[in-house]
């Protein structure tokens, strides 16, 4: 079975592909065509005990790390323009508004801290702290500490699903497919409310004009 096949994998080689990919997760934007979380969960069910869960967390954590400077220096270098590029069109303009609000919002650090567990928008924010000139010292506290929790817990949820599955093979078939049903059943619940709120906004506004009283004749 392939995850017998992953659980045979060195922690080391595992925790080395985790940081290079959360490395790039941040400063390319590849987070988001591979967002980060699925990353992390997959590395974790190749992971067994406590000892390998620490070896990946510093490695992710590490790869966050640069993930997150190379993010904000890019921004800082090149402002709006990849917002504006081809790239920044493709992962589109709802997305990179959320992650603004996280990055310069009134909460601060301990939202940027938290946009660590929000899929593709994660990628985003450490491009639009520089952007928007948060500074470097500051931001990079936050999203660290942000990014132990993150990594940490998916880690350890990888773990725990990897082993329950390798000794309950027998019940893989039926969950994967109930998941896929709520999976697709969430996406297409996404679409929908995503649909009604834009209809909302573009819709023109329908209601009567006030009239106007004519003065009386002298």
């Amino acid at each position: 079975m392939l995850l017998d096949m992953l659980g045979q994998l060195d922690p080391y080689l595992v925790g080395a592909v985790l940081l290079a990919v959360l490395a790039l997760d941040g400063s390319l934007l590849i987070g988001t065509v591979l967002p980060g979380d699925a990353a992390i969960v997959v590395a974790g069910t190749t992971l067994t005990g406590a000892a390998e869960i620490a070896v990946a967390a510093v490695a992710g954590v590490i790869g966050c790390y640069l993930g997150a400077t190379g993010g904000w220096l890019i921004g800082r270098r090149y402002g709006s323009r990849v917002r504006h590029s081809r790239a920044g069109r493709w992962v589109g303009e709802h997305r990179w508004a959320r992650a603004e609000r996280l990055a310069t919002g009134t909460d601060g650090g301990p939202a940027l801290a938290a946009a660590s567990f929000l899929p593709v928008v994660n990628s985003l924010t450490p491009v639009l702290a520089g952007t928007f000139g948060m500074p470097y010292v500051r931001f990079i506290r936050w999203t660290l500490a942000g990014s132990v929790t993150w990594v940490t817990t998916y880690l350890v949820l990888g773990s725990v699903a990897g082993e329950f599955a390798r000794q309950n093979q027998h019940l893989m078939v039926p969950v994967a497919g109930c998941l896929a049903l709520l999976a697709a059943g969430l996406v297409v619940i996404g679409r929908r409310a995503r649909a009604s709120r834009t209809a909302e906004v573009s819709e023109p506004d329908r209601s009567p004009a006030p009239e106007t009283v004519s003065p009386p004749p002298r």
